[in-house]
């Protein structure tokens, strides 16, 4: 079997990892990586550990591969883990379950963080709807709150 998907999955400078206040941004860099890797299919649990463990293939599949032997998938199940886990500053702070397969601990991130972000986006065109501007007001003040 080749290393070529052995490399360890880029590393996101500190600014960038997740905090729990960034989704949008830091889900939209994890997910253009895995679909880069191909490895979507361990995040969205649509690539699932064989049942029955075979023999390692003697050539590597694809890391696309619906159908990974069992020795692949936990190999890219753990790269997949790292990939979101090393990228983001406390998982354990944040509520994240990691000691699971990575389609349970993504969805952790879903669960907790996806709609929490849709929310406070659609908080935010509503302030921003409402913000007016009037003669005599600061300028440079109500650009700042915008």
């Amino acid at each position: 079997m080749t290393s070529s998907g052995l490399n360890m999955p880029p590393m996101f400078n500190d600014t960038d990892k997740f905090d729990g206040t960034n989704w949008p941004t830091w889900s939209n860099n994890i997910l253009s990586i895995a679909s880069l890797k191909g490895i979507t299919g361990y995040l969205d649990s649509t690539t699932t550990k064989p049942a029955i463990t075979t023999l390692m293939p003697t050539t590597e599949t694809p890391w696309n591969s619906p159908n990974p032997s069992g020795d692949e998938w936990d190999v890219r199940n753990a790269w997949t883990k790292i990939l979101i886990t090393f990228n983001t500053k406390n998982p354990v702070g944040l509520g994240i379950n990691i000691n699971s397969t990575e389609a349970e601990a993504w969805k952790t991130y879903k669960d907790s963080y996806e709609t929490t972000s849709d929310m406070a986006r659609q908080n935010i065109e509503q302030e921003l709807c409402n913000l007016t501007f009037s003669d005599g007001d600061d300028f440079q003040n109500h650009i700042t709150i915008m």
